[in-house]
Order: structure tokens, then sequence, then C-alpha cells
């Protein structure tokens, strides 16, 4: 969960939300994030410290004749 959280929030455009942040209070907001977010997730999601979900996507393919 933590690696998916800081990920988030050091991707663009999200990484302005912190870029004032010196890194310990950075790192402290990333935590304090991941720990609530988790808190709030299925245990299920969480298998082995991991965060997992279901996604499902579609693909359509065309072509010309």
């Amino acid at each position: 969960m933590l690696d998916y959280v800081r990920f988030q929030l050091t991707a663009r455009p999200m990484a302005s939300l912190l870029n004032d942040k010196e890194s310990p209070e950075r790192e402290r907001l990333i935590m304090s994030i991941s720990d609530d977010a988790a808190s709030r997730l299925d245990s299920g999601m969480l298998a082995g410290g991991r965060l997992t979900f279901p996604q499902q996507s579609f693909v359509a393919i065309a072509s010309l004749h």
C-alpha cells in the first residue's frame, strides 16, 4: 500500500501537492495517507501487505477493408 500511495503522490500532477515539503515531512505525509487508506480498505485488498484489486479493461480492434 505504501508503495502505491508514494507512487501516486510523486507522479505528476499530484507531485505538486508535496513540492513545498521537506523530505522528512513528505515521507510522514505519505505514511499517514497510506495508513489511513489501508484502514479503510477491505482486508482482502491488502494480501501480504500489498494492495490488490480487480481491474477490468476493454480492448477494441478496428480494421479498414
